[in-house]
């Protein structure tokens, strides 16, 4: 949901955008990566992106080496962890608390939604506005339209609070 949410707030702002997500085992929790393509001009490529700008890791137990492979010189990855990690020396992080910034706004572990307000801060990519309106549109077309203004909340929160 986190791409789809990305792609379309790009969207509504004006951008081309593509978004999908390749999931591995099919349980709750278990590892998965998604992808969302966002440009000013027409998006032709199609399949994995294998050469990432930014790098969003919401699990920060997964292999460092892996999380990072690819990684532009110029790109950073956002690290949803209350503390700074090793294995990452090297690289351009970001991190913030995302998991407990969800548990405060939501009651639950669910950081997905919340590390986007994070990201636009940093990339300054589009308004805060159109990222508020896809998490509504989002979460509404997928039947937790209850869950609207604790996630936007909880996103203004990771971006008032990112390092």
């Amino acid at each position: 949901m986190t791409a789809r949410i990305l792609g379309r707030a790009a969207f509504l702002s004006g951008l081309q955008t593509q978004d999908f997500a390749i999931y591995g085992s099919e349980r709750r929790g278990a590892p998965l990566a998604s992808f969302c393509r966002i440009s000013k001009e027409a998006i032709g490529t199609r399949g994995y992106v294998f050469a990432p700008d930014f790098v969003i890791l919401l699990d920060p137990t997964l292999d460092p080496e892996v999380v990072s492979a690819g990684l532009k010189k110029d790109g950073f990855i956002l690290i949803n962890s209350e503390k700074k990690l090793s294995g990452f020396a090297g690289l351009k992080t970001h991190y913030i608390d995302a998991t407990g910034i969800a548990m405060k706004a939501l009651g639950k572990p669910i950081p997905n939604v919340a590390v986007l307000g994070a990201f636009l801060k940093l990339t300054e990519m589009f308004p805060a506005g159109s990222l508020e309106k896809a998490i509504k549109e989002e979460l509404e077309e997928a039947g937790h339209g209850n869950m609207v203004e604790s996630n936007i909340s909880a996103s203004r929160l990771c971006w008032r609070n990112v390092k």
